[in-house]
């Protein structure tokens, strides 16, 4: 039972994310004048009609209306039952790889904030800053609060050593290889995880990044975009039993 509590707590967290994503992708940004109640109440995208809590329920209400609005009929966004399934999994896999209930609090905290990146990386390509700075938040919280201080000296080394590399190929390429806000993801990665398990998420992701754009490139004859973040938060889901 408790079990099934969590999936759905993920899978709520997962639609939350997702209708904050279309809404910050369709803004830029959010303004202070857009954090109010009713600038959050969820719409339908294709008519703009306000939904109700029986459009709301995370998967049972994507299968009761048979994947479309109940309004206008036009077929709802598959990304947002994709959001809620990813997130609850997550939630699942998370609660059988955490020692205690202190450790399972960090990483729901963690592991929801870099797949709401993850999300937002997959489909714009970019990397939000209020998400960063809440996953920064998380991450140097951990570090204070374990004293894991060869966490900060590894994570600062190896990502500077990224950065000048960024920069170097920048400029080599004359334009932006890869975004600051993958840098930075990186930096929250470090802290977060042990030096080895780090190391072998840096590699793991890179090694993917690399075959994805390298499948791409010979497939498509051209080259395209990879959501690093994506695979980066991946990577740290599957490293995370090893600490």
């Amino acid at each position: 039972m408790n079990l099934i509590l969590f999936f759905y707590f993920g899978c709520i967290l997962g639609s939350f994310f997702q209708s904050l994503n279309s809404r910050m992708a369709s803004q830029d940004s959010l303004t202070e004048s857009q954090l109010n109640v009713r600038s959050f109440r969820s719409n339908c995208d294709k008519c703009g009609h306000q939904l109700s809590v029986i459009d709301l329920i995370p998967i049972l209400s994507f299968l009761y209306l048979k994947g479309r609005c109940r309004f206008c009929d036009k077929k709802i966004e598959v990304q947002n039952l994709t959001a809620e399934v990813i997130f609850g999994f997550v939630f699942i896999f998370l609660s059988f790889n955490s020692f205690d209930t202190f450790d399972l609090a960090f990483n729901v905290l963690f592991f929801s904030f870099i797949f709401a990146i993850a999300l937002y990386d997959s489909e714009y390509f970019l990397v939000p800053k209020i998400y960063l700075l809440f996953l920064m938040f998380v991450s140097c919280s951990f570090v204070v609060m374990h004293g894991y201080l060869i966490n900060v000296i590894f994570a600062s080394v190896i990502t500077g050593i990224i950065f000048v590399m960024k920069l170097i190929l920048d400029h080599i390429k004359k334009e932006e290889t890869f975004g600051l806000g993958d840098v930075f993801v990186i930096f929250c990665l470090g802290l977060f995880f042990e030096p080895f398990s780090f190391s072998l998420i840096l590699f793991l992701s890179s090694f993917l990044g690399l075959l994805i754009f390298g499948l791409r490139f010979i497939l498509l004859n051209k080259e395209k975009k990879v959501p690093f973040a994506t695979i980066m938060a991946i990577g740290a889901l599957g490293i995370s039993p090893l600490g």
